[in-house]
């Protein structure tokens, strides 16, 4: 079969390297590429998803005790002021911003999944996203994720908002 020609109008890659941000508009692999898999087009309850992530994340040693500015971390919070804020998320999903006695951090889980990844991509961090965590709040280990796995986790329903009237 001959070539099809290109006519100069025509891009002849738009997936390269040089368009836009690679680093997080590609896809690169993730350690939840297995998770995906296994339940694509198959239901699974928000809580036995986030069981199962915390379980590879567990499993892949990517607990820490201290954080890093910069870096991306999923884990289980309570505030301390639980009953006084209006919204709280319990499963954050965050970019550290600032890092002194509490962390402040980004949580994606306080925009649309499709705002998401545009946050990732521009590294614009939009106000609402900016919460402070007090790190002796945390019910679990902060699991450190590599921006592949922020991405790939900022798509599934991970997050549970609580709501007080």
């Amino acid at each position: 079969m001959p070539r099809t020609k290109q006519s100069g109008k025509q891009q002849k890659s738009s997936a390269g390297t040089g368009f836009g941000n690679s680093r997080s508009s590609q896809r690169s692999s993730s350690r939840f590429d297995v998770l995906l898999e296994r339940y694509r087009g198959k239901g699974i309850s928000k809580t036995n998803l986030r069981m199962e992530v915390f379980m590879l994340l567990d499993d892949a040693g990517a607990g820490v005790n201290d954080v890093e500015e910069g870096q991306y971390y999923f884990f289980e919070y309570v505030p301390k002021f639980k009953d006084i804020l209006r919204e709280w998320d319990q499963y954050p999903l965050i970019k550290v911003v600032d890092k002194k006695t509490n962390i402040l951090g980004a949580n994606l889980h306080y925009v649309s999944a499709k705002q998401r990844l545009g946050v990732l991509n521009n590294r614009n961090i939009p106000k609402e996203t900016l919460h402070y965590y007090i790190p002796r709040r945390s019910d679990t280990s902060f699991y450190q994720l590599t921006e592949a796995d922020a991405v790939v986790l900022s798509q599934l329903p991970l997050d549970k908002f609580h709501r007080n009237r």
